[in-house]
């Protein structure tokens, strides 16, 4: 009996000493990774100079393409806003169609005419994105000065800012 007692409590203690408590720990290190770029541009420019080809008188418009580009990396949508600081650029208004050339000075399809005024004015808000690298909304803007204009605009000169500005997708 006492040498049962004594393997009983030789097992016992065997059970005990051979658990044990085992932990491991494992690390990574990521690929390289970057940030997206938003990248808009006007005729392929970041800062663009340019002239209505007719010159203006009462009744009629001019018309130009600008060509608003993504050229960043990811697809984005954008606003375009216009103001004029002197009195020609706040007598004209604005109307635009997309996908056009101009025609005898007017856009063809040019929609509804937008005041230009000495603060910025939203003309145009996207709600489709404009693909990352290679896309391209061709704007045609249209000026037109109305019959009542003051006829002591004649002979002005007249300028119009136009902002575009550009939101990646999320």
């Amino acid at each position: 009996m006492r040498a049962l007692l004594a393997s009983g409590i030789l097992l016992g203690t065997g059970a005990i000493g051979t658990s044990a408590l085992w932990s491991t720990t494992a690390a990574t290190t990521s690929q390289e990774f970057t940030t997206a770029n938003v990248d808009i541009r006007a005729n392929g420019e970041k800062s663009l100079s340019f002239s209505f080809p007719e010159a203006l008188l009462p009744g009629r418009s001019t018309a130009f393409v600008i060509k608003v580009q993504n050229i960043g990396s990811v697809p984005f949508t954008y606003t375009a806003t216009v103001q004029s600081p002197d009195a020609l650029g706040r007598a004209v208004t604005l109307s635009y169609a997309t996908g056009v050339a101009p025609s005898n000075g007017a856009c063809p399809g040019a929609g509804t005419s937008t005041t230009i005024t000495g603060t910025p004015t939203e003309f145009r808000a996207t709600t489709s994105w404009l693909s990352p690298t290679t896309g391209v909304d061709a704007l045609c803007l249209q000026l037109s000065l109305p019959t009542t204009a003051d006829g002591a605009l004649a002979g002005q000169s007249g300028s119009a800012r136009f902002i575009f500005s550009a939101t990646g997708m999320p």
